[in-house]
Order: C-alpha cells, then structure tokens, then sequence
C-alpha cells in the first residue's frame, strides 16, 4: 500500500461488473482515486523515489557481490 501524505480528501471512481464464477453470479466492484493534477504529481514523485530506492538497494547488494565486500 502507498501512503500519500496530506490527501484526506480524495474521491474514487467506483466500477462495478457482474461476472459469472463455478455457477454463481458474483459483483466485482473496483475503486480507483481520482487525483488533482498536484496529487498526481506527489504521487508520481513519491513512486518514483520508492522505486528508485528499490533500484539502490539492489545495485549496491550486486556491486557489493561482484567485488567481493
């Protein structure tokens, strides 16, 4: 889960699909955010350092491997 600080307030657009599984009809109903354009880009700039501080992690764990420390 990603926590985005600062943004009580925000709205979700509900997708609802009846499907059919073993028989049974069953309603799937899926929430996704609406952000502003500056949620969007905190969003984005939060992913972002995440992934990158993945990336880091990593790459220092091969180098440190491939050198022998």
């Amino acid at each position: 889960m990603i926590f985005i600080g600062n943004m009580e307030h925000i709205r979700y657009k509900k997708e609802t699909e009846v499907v059919t599984f073993q028989g049974k009809e069953i309603t799937l109903e899926n929430l996704s955010p609406v952000f502003t354009p500056e949620q969007e880009a905190a969003k984005r700039r939060e992913l972002e350092q995440q992934l990158y501080d993945v990336f880091r992690k990593y790459a220092d764990k091969r180098r440190a491997e491939e050198t022998g420390s």
